[in-house]
């Protein structure tokens, strides 16, 4: 879990706390352990369900709706058992209302922190992605001209030899007409430039 769940989660239990002890803690008597026990259930069933699920895929109003009928059902089950005989539906239709208004303008800041956190997955991933196609053509640019510059000076033996006075060499015998053969010739000027496979 990243620390903007934990603090949504946090600020949504301590606000639905409040609002729930003010209601059933001092209008209907319930315990102040009952009330922290109904905060945490209907708190994570209504963070999971309507905060994740249904208001990340709809809209605000949806998710208020949802998050009414959801917190009613809830907490009439729970008060049925903590308070039996007493005036369940009563406490969970105006506990339901109190979360519902609280869940408009929790909503809002649950939907705007899931845009910021997606805007910056975005932004990371096209930096990443800048990243890294900035060093693949550092690593291949230079590499590839490397090659092409080299293969432009490198020539057979022959060749240089042809160059330097093709006049001067025999065809019948391959040798030069000075008497020293083609490889004699070429090795005396710079045997490294010479590609040895051709």
């Amino acid at each position: 879990m990243d620390m903007n769940h934990f603090k949504l989660i946090l600020t949504k239990a301590i606000a639905s706390f409040i609002l729930l002890y003010v209601i059933l803690g001092f209008g209907y008597q319930v315990t102040f352990a009952n009330v922290l026990f109904i905060t945490l259930i209907l708190g994570a069933i209504s963070y999971i369900i309507g905060d994740l699920l249904i208001l990340l895929r709809t809209n605000n109003i949806v998710a208020t709706i949802s998050d009414f009928f959801l917190s009613f059902v809830v907490l009439y089950l729970m008060l049925g058992f903590i308070m039996p005989g007493g005036p369940i539906f009563q406490a969970s239709l105006i506990a339901a209302v109190g979360v519902t208004v609280f869940e408009l303008f929790f909503h809002m800041f649950v939907k705007r922190d899931y845009e910021e956190s997606e805007q910056r997955e975005v932004t990371e991933k096209r930096q990443q992605n800048y990243q890294l196609q900035t060093e693949v053509s550092d690593e291949l640019e230079p590499k590839h001209e490397r090659e092409n510059q080299h293969s432009e000076y490198r020539k057979t033996k022959n060749e240089v030899a042809d160059e330097i006075n093709p006049d001067d060499f025999d065809e019948r015998t391959g040798r030069p007409r000075s008497g020293r053969l083609n490889d004699d010739i070429t090795d005396e000027l710079n045997p490294d430039d010479f590609d040895e496979r051709k």
